[in-house]
């Protein structure tokens, strides 16, 4: 079942599409263009004759310098290329600024001149100078000339020589003004430069009192800060070495204390043998003592032994023990002195510790006062040099204030014009005739964007139907003569609007056959082999009738059985297409009068039957919605193979939809440049509402001309129209009875 877009029906732009809407809209265009243009050239043929003159100026990054390249301008502003670009962009916008044009209106008196300001002299007064250099300023353009350094200044007026005066004011006034700028920021520069001399003189003797100062307070005056220093390191040099020495021999003087007295307690035969090798005396006591000791063991071991009483025994003892008493005075007498030494090695180290520290205490003095020294000298330094470049750039701006150079000059003055620039009548009028051509443009776009109208197949395909098929526009006269209808009311037509039955070879027949191929392809593999069609359009005279009676007629052709039936109660029309009357036919059959079999018309084509609609109803759709009604067509499907309901549109009366619910499926007619979008949209909506199978639709109406209809049967349609200039009306009668 096909679904509606919500896309704009005319949002695709095609070539075919423009070139209709164009061509539809020529005379719009053509209008519009020669209108608008025939205003613009007598509006630009009125319009006050203004001329034009140009004065070139030059910038000189490099003005003459008498004085040389060592002495700088101090108000030369150019520096580098980017500066020099901003630069000379600035003096672009001056040279048009009203500072500029008021200086030329008061050499000028432009103010004061009646025929500059185009106004009668009678009466005239004198005007603000101030308005004047407004209007003079918005008539100097500066154009700079691409890769070089000139500049085009070019004023325009009404008078030829006035303008080309102005254009030489303008040059000759800037000029003047960056002599005076450049003076007056000279002088300017020149009084800060003094005012900040002073200040830096004053600063620089402070700084040279402070700096003396401090040299007499520290007495820096006889020696040196550098010296100083030098003699504190060698100080600081000195005493540490001799502190490293002392304390290594303070180390040694303790161990060997530490040695002597572990060996004051110890028995002098197993004290250390150095203790007693560093004096000869010693060590002689312990060999004496040694060699008692032995003498008595050896008594003690004599064979029988040796009593401690013994006299010789007793001798040994008394002297063995003399010998370790004056050993142990001895030993005693060392650590002493040992410990005398120890002591005064401390003494030593202590004092030369604290000599040292004396010693970096100066040292770290002497940094602050040097640090203080070079900052004070630093300040004094920084002064004077600070002082001399602000003496020499006074001097120099001193000498550049005698000069009047500047960085531009006058190439050439303007000329007088010959030929005015403004108004151009030619290019005005063209202008004009294109710019009315885009106000025709606009207005068809317009015209376009608020056309609700279906114009071709491609906006039918945009709301989401599939397209069955096109049937293209019949030409006046080819659907054959048309009964007179009544006043008021649209052509009715008659037997001859059955094409497919009167001209099969025709592009509309061959057209039709291509739309019973479609929906008979459809069909395939559906469920039954009867197959009922309900055929509806959103508004009255879209073709649904033509298009339902001419598809019954193609499909009878192709050997199906087929019935049409005409379920439009309202003005019921298929009747009038095969020529019969309408007394009998549906709503008898509701109504419970008549049968099937007895209101079945025959037609042309012993396979085609149709069924009118009777006498009209008072109610028809309450007629539709009968019992009777939905057997009827139960009763049609299963006697016919193919069953075609024309309903009533769907955008009138509700009749279609209730047809719908009882047929297989439902097709559209959408009638192009008739049928609107949003008819079209609701048409859908309303058979989705009940579920109808929708199928597609039919547009009718293609023009075969159009590019759109060409991609459906174009091709064909001229194909079958040389075919049928070859055959006669027998060749046909001959083709029918065959079928």
């Amino acid at each position: 079942m096909s679904t509606p877009s919500n896309e704009n029906m005319n949002s695709s732009i095609t070539p075919a599409a423009v070139f209709r809407v164009l061509w539809e809209g020529k005379w719009i265009l053509l209008g519009c263009a020669l209108c608008v243009g025939a205003a613009v050239a007598f509006w630009s043929t009125r319009l006050p004759k203004i001329y034009s003159s140009t004065a070139t100026i030059e910038y000189d990054p490099t003005p003459m310098q008498p004085l040389g390249s060592t002495v700088q301008d101090v108000a030369n502003p150019i520096n580098d290329y980017w500066s020099a670009r901003e630069f000379f962009a600035t003096q672009n916008e001056i040279i048009a600024s009203r500072a500029v044009a008021r200086k030329v209106v008061d050499r000028l008196g432009l103010h004061e001149d009646p025929d500059y300001l185009g106004v009668p002299v009678e009466g005239f007064e004198a005007r603000d100078p101030g308005d004047i250099a407004l209007r003079l300023a918005a008539v100097i353009s500066v154009e700079p000339v691409e890769n070089t350094r000139l500049v085009n200044i070019t004023v325009t007026d009404r008078s030829p020589e006035r303008a080309k005066t102005l254009a030489d004011t303008v040059a000759q006034v800037y000029l003047e003004k960056t002599i005076e700028d450049r003076l007056s920021s000279t002088v300017a520069a020149l009084d800060w430069l003094g005012n900040q001399l002073e200040d830096l003189r004053r600063e620089l003797d402070e700084s040279e009192l402070a700096l003396h100062s401090f040299k007499e307070t520290h007495n820096i005056l006889s020696v040196s800060m550098e010296e100083r220093q030098n003699h504190v390191a060698s100080e600081i040099e000195t005493f540490g070495r001799a502190l490293t020495e002392a304390r290594t021999r303070r180390i040694n003087v303790a161990a060997h204390v530490q040695r002597l007295r572990n060996a004051v307690g110890d028995d002098p035969l197993q004290a250390s043998g150095s203790v007693f090798d560093e004096r000869s005396e010693l060590a002689s006591l312990r060999e004496t003592l040694r060699e008692r000791r032995t003498a008595r063991r050896q008594l003690a071991t004599r064979s029988g032994g040796l009593g401690p009483r013994h006299p010789e025994v007793r001798a040994l003892d008394a002297e063995i023990a003399a010998l370790e008493a004056q050993l142990s005075e001895e030993v005693d007498s060392i650590v002493r002195n040992a410990e005398r030494d120890l002591m005064e090695v401390r003494s030593v180290e202590g004092g030369l510790r604290a000599a040292l520290n004396e010693a970096n205490e100066a040292g770290l003095e002497l940094g602050l006062r040097e640090i203080e020294f070079q900052r004070l000298n630093r300040e004094r330094e920084n002064k004077a040099k600070l002082y001399e470049l602000v003496l020499e750039r006074a001097t120099e701006t001193d000498l550049t204030r005698m000069l009047r150079t500047t960085h531009v000059r006058i190439v050439d003055e303007g000329l007088v014009a010959d030929y005015p620039i403004r108004p151009n009548n030619t290019l005005n009028t063209i202008a004009g005739t294109f710019g009315g051509g885009v106000l025709g443009l606009l207005i068809l776009g317009l015209l376009w964007l608020s056309d609700r109208k279906i114009r071709d197949i491609a906006a039918v395909e945009r709301v989401g139907l599939t397209v069955l098929g096109a049937i293209p526009k019949v030409a006046e006269g080819e659907d054959g003569p048309r009964e007179v209808p009544k006043k008021g009311r649209s052509p009715l037509p008659g037997p001859s609007a059955l094409f497919v039955h009167k001209k099969p070879m025709s592009t509309p027949s061959e057209a039709v056959r291509n739309l019973r191929t479609n929906i008979m392809f459809m069909s395939v593999g559906a469920e039954g082999s009867n197959r009922v069609y309900v055929v509806t359009s959103a508004n009255p005279q879209e073709g649904k009738t033509t298009i339902a009676s001419n598809l019954a007629a193609s499909i009878a052709l192709s050997g199906k059985s087929v019935l049409l039936i005409d379920t439009d109660l309202r003005r019921p029309r298929v009747h009038m297409y095969f020529g019969k009357k309408r007394n009998i036919g549906v709503s008898n059959v509701v109504a419970g009068e008549s049968t099937l079999a007895e209101v079945a018309q025959p037609t042309f084509s012993e396979n085609l039957s149709i069924v009118a609609s009777g006498p009209i109803p008072p109610n028809p759709a309450e007629l539709l919605h009968t019992a009777a009604f939905a057997a009827f067509v139960k009763e049609a499907r299963e006697t016919y193979d193919v069953v075609i309901l024309d309903s009533p549109p769907l955008g009138a009366v509700t009749d279609a939809a209730i047809i719908s619910t009882l047929a297989d499926g439902a097709i559209v007619v959408v009638r192009v440049n008739k049928a609107s979008r949003d008819g079209v949209r609701s048409t859908v909506r309303r058979l989705q509402s009940v579920n109808a199978n929708l199928l597609g639709a039919v547009v009718n109406g293609v023009d075969s001309s159009a590019g759109g209809y060409s991609g459906y049967y174009g091709t064909d349609g001229r194909y079958y129209s040389e075919y049928q200039s070859d055959l006669d009306e027998d060749d046909f009668a001959d083709e029918e009875a065959a079928q």
